[in-house]
């Protein structure tokens, strides 16, 4: 995916000349647009309340696998050989249920975050699209770190893309 977005940024840059000489060029930080309008609000709150939820499981199997190292430490002079052993097999299934869990939630935290962000795309592209060929643009950059390192602040469309698409938003949410 880097490769992509590192070939697509260096064919930018050869056409860049050629698109400046000849068109009108705009530049839309979609990070910003994530953040500041109504849908990615929306969508960063959806995220929040699912990495809240993780964090509570992970907390509880935590919990527990701290309740069981204590019992063990506490028991550890009283209980035969075998039954340590036994605890201490027990304590190591936890753990390992401990962290299959903590890569399975951030496994899944990392894809609903990936989908969210592909559903917020496919909604902004038309408004985009739309903005450019009202404006009369010939292209839209997207803002991106690492890719762009700069661009100047007159062909910045981020706040009137985010004003469009909360517009655009909230018309959807009341159908």
């Amino acid at each position: 995916m880097k490769k992509i977005l590192l070939l697509v940024a260096i064919f930018c840059f050869l056409t860049a000349g050629t698109i400046f000489a000849q068109g009108k060029v705009a530049v839309v930080d979609i990070q910003a647009v994530t953040v500041q309008s109504k849908a990615g609000a929306k969508a960063l709150s959806e995220l929040k309340a699912l990495e809240d939820g993780a964090i509570k499981k992970l907390q509880e199997k935590e919990a527990e696998v701290k309740k069981l190292a204590e019992s063990i430490n506490k028991q550890k002079a009283s209980l035969s050989q075998s039954a340590l052993q036994d605890k201490n097999l027990e304590l190591n299934k936890k753990s390992v249920e401990l962290e299959r869990l903590q890569k399975d939630l951030s496994t899944e935290l990392q894809t609903k975050q990936a989908i969210k962000l592909e559903e917020l795309l496919k909604e902004l592209e038309p408004v985009v699209t739309d903005y450019a060929k009202e404006k009369g643009y010939d292209i839209v950059f997207v803002k991106q770190p690492g890719i762009m390192a700069y661009a100047n602040p007159e062909v910045e469309i981020t706040k009137e893309i985010v004003s469009r698409f909360d517009i655009k938003w909230s018309k959807k949410g009341t159908k």
